[in-house]
């Protein structure tokens, strides 16, 4: 017997969620790979997803809702209005983004990223924090299981929540080397990269912690002059803080901000680097942590949420809000290539447990529970 699932991608807005749009993508054509026999899957997704990733459009029966999705509000309503209908008859909905809606004409499974909003209040608006506390509770209580992609959120929702442990399932991100890598000498030429690399993929939101990065920079370049920090992904609500900073702290020589580049650039960055360093606040996961790993580049994370779990002893850990401590971990990995290469091929024995064949079973597994406690 087969069973039909719904996956609600209207949270997707393509370019705005980070690391969530690469793994959710990752998932879906992992799945699509798996090809379980007895689920069937379908997408309700923006316009907008369509146009970024039509590959995944292409490889599952696809519903397009008209709208970029750029406003919450109407994203909030659609889901209760446009995709209750739809979605009606269904065997079970995955609701991937973290919230189910209030109106839902079919039981749910949730996916759960992370507890940021209830945990780091000071990385949302009031607006979006205030609904966000309200959602998140009463969308674990509507699921019948709970999905996290990390035993650290997993712990997270059955103590802070409440919810039933034997319904919250941690079912890590897969994360496998890319196909398509921009060679070392064409991204030399063209992001001007005349100096060893320390690279940090991240949209600019605060909870990312790009400052204390620039800061503990600052101190590296007094030892490493011909460092270079190059600084990918998209433009968050820190942009401004972190290039007033760059320019304060005297760092526009040796910093290259080069912004949303293709993921080709992004592969090859990672070869290319000496050093990947994250020195985020707050992950469910730490997507840029497991990549670094899956190249073999040296890494440097924050001591906080899911990056310990995650990175084991394949990387450096630093308490997030020391610069001082940043500046001499990089420091000192710049002068010691045999302890970049011990760490990447620590990192790269240590990624083999994240690939995207277990990611899509264990999501298989998950849907199957839930339509056994119907």
């Amino acid at each position: 017997m087969t069973s039909t699932i719904g996956i609600n991608l209207l949270w997707l807005v393509p370019g705005e969620v980070g690391g969530s749009e690469e793994s959710t993508v990752a998932s879906l054509l992992a799945l699509r790979a798996l090809a379980p026999a007895d689920l069937e899957l379908r997408l309700f997704a923006l316009e907008s997803f369509a146009v970024a990733h039509p590959e995944v459009v292409a490889a599952f029966p696809t519903d397009l809702w008209p709208h970029s999705g750029r406003s919450r509000g109407l994203r909030i309503v659609g889901e209760s209005t446009w995709l209750a209908r739809r979605t009606t008859g269904l065997d079970l909905v995955h609701h991937a983004g973290g919230t189910a809606p209030l109106a839902r004409s079919a039981p749910c499974v949730l996916t759960v990223h992370d507890l940021q909003p209830l945990e780091h209040t000071a990385t949302h608006g009031a607006l979006k924090r205030t609904y966000l506390r309200r959602a998140i509770p009463r969308s674990v209580r509507a699921a019948r299981v709970v999905v996290t992609p990390s035993e650290f959120v997993r712990r997270s929702v059955i103590a802070r929540l409440d919810a039933d442990p034997a319904r919250v399932v941690a079912v890590p991100h897969g994360v496998d080397r890319p196909t398509s890598v921009s060679p070392s000498e064409a991204l030399t030429a063209r992001y001007e990269l005349d100096g060893p690399v320390v690279l940090y993929p991240a949209i600019t939101y605060p909870h990312k912690n790009h400052l204390v990065l620039l800061e503990a920079f600052a101190a590296v370049l007094a030892r490493h002059p011909d460092a270079l920090l190059v600084l990918s992904g998209g433009e968050g609500s820190n942009e401004a803080a972190v290039r007033a900073q760059i320019g304060a702290r005297g760092l526009s020589g040796r910093v290259r901000r080069v912004g949303r580049i293709p993921a080709a650039d992004v592969a090859g960055l990672y070869d290319l680097a000496a050093i990947v360093a994250v020195p985020s606040r707050y992950e469910g996961f730490g997507l840029p942590a497991v990549e670094a790993m899956v190249h073999g580049t040296a890494l440097v994370v924050a001591d906080a949420a899911a990056l310990p779990e995650v990175v084991g002893d394949a990387g450096l850990l630093v308490e997030p809000g020391d610069a001082s401590a940043w500046a001499r971990a990089i420091g000192e990995l710049l002068g010691d290539p045999e302890r970049r290469a011990s760490l990447g091929a620590a990192g790269r024995e240590r990624a083999a447990r994240y690939g995207w064949r277990a990611n899509a079973a264990g999501l298989a597994d998950a849907y199957r529970q839930a339509l056994r406690m119907g």
